[in-house]
């Protein structure tokens, strides 16, 4: 997954798009996955120049290495985010694919695993519900998050007492975004392999990328257990980290 965003509109380069592409495929081995592709399917969301900030949230069950990908060039934004999703085979569907959109103030994208079981009883009736009626981790991750911030209006205060409950199996890292503000989210454990998921950000000139991946030289490491506030109006940050 990653995400550019840019005080100016932009149309995204074919050329990063390709690395990207690549990353998604079961033939390109890289140090943080030597095992799977993400072949179930894509999304991606932006925000059209012309209009007043509304996301426009694409779904696809073909995988990425397969679809259009390459009319991703033709969208001029100042926020474009794309998910490919990587699972069993037994798990292609639809309606799991990222982003993810429960009808509240965030939508979500995730890489890593966090265990089912381990999610609690929610306070809020309709979370409760939904929760309960998906065996995606990803949306019973933002009924959580979303649960607790009804409760605690501080996102770094319902992190931390989401990721006190919680038990991932690989990571939680995430977009939390809307069309508003991008947060970044990074909480992951080492894979058996001594490997680990992340994220990389880089900043050149204008324009931010946040990616799964280190496509663009001189990208960082994101610290584990971090969040990242982003304003995409002016690309603003603020980072601060997980007390977990």
């Amino acid at each position: 997954m990653f995400f550019q965003s840019s005080t100016e509109p932009f149309n995204i380069h074919n050329n990063f798009l390709e690395k990207f592409v690549k990353s998604c495929h079961w033939q390109y081995l890289r140090k943080y996955n030597l095992f799977g592709h993400h072949g179930l399917g894509w999304g991606f969301a932006y925000i059209p120049e012309n209009t007043n900030r509304k996301l426009i949230i694409k779904r696809d069950i073909t995988p990425i290495y397969y679809s259009d990908w390459k009319n991703l060039v033709n969208i001029k934004t100042r926020f474009l985010l794309v998910h490919a999703r990587k699972a069993y085979p037994w798990n292609k569907g639809f309606n799991d694919i990222h982003p993810i959109n429960i009808d509240e103030n965030y939508l979500i994208v995730h890489n890593g695993v966090i265990k089912n079981e381990s999610f609690p009883k929610l306070i809020n009736p309709k979370l409760e519900d939904i929760k309960n009626n998906t065996g995606l981790d990803t949306r019973k991750y933002l009924c959580y998050t979303i649960d607790q911030l009804k409760i605690e209006h501080d996102l770094k205060t319902s992190l931390e007492k989401v990721f006190q409950k919680i038990e991932i199996a690989a990571g939680a890292n995430a977009f939390l975004f809307n069309s508003r503000e991008c947060n970044i989210i990074t909480y992951h454990n080492t894979n058996f392999n001594g490997r680990h998921h992340t994220l990389f950000i880089s900043k050149i000139f204008d324009r931010l990328t946040v990616s799964t991946t280190p496509i663009l030289s001189g990208a960082k490491e994101i610290p584990n257990k971090s969040l990242i506030q982003i304003n995409l109006e002016n690309l603003n940050m603020n980072m601060v980290k997980l007390q977990i």
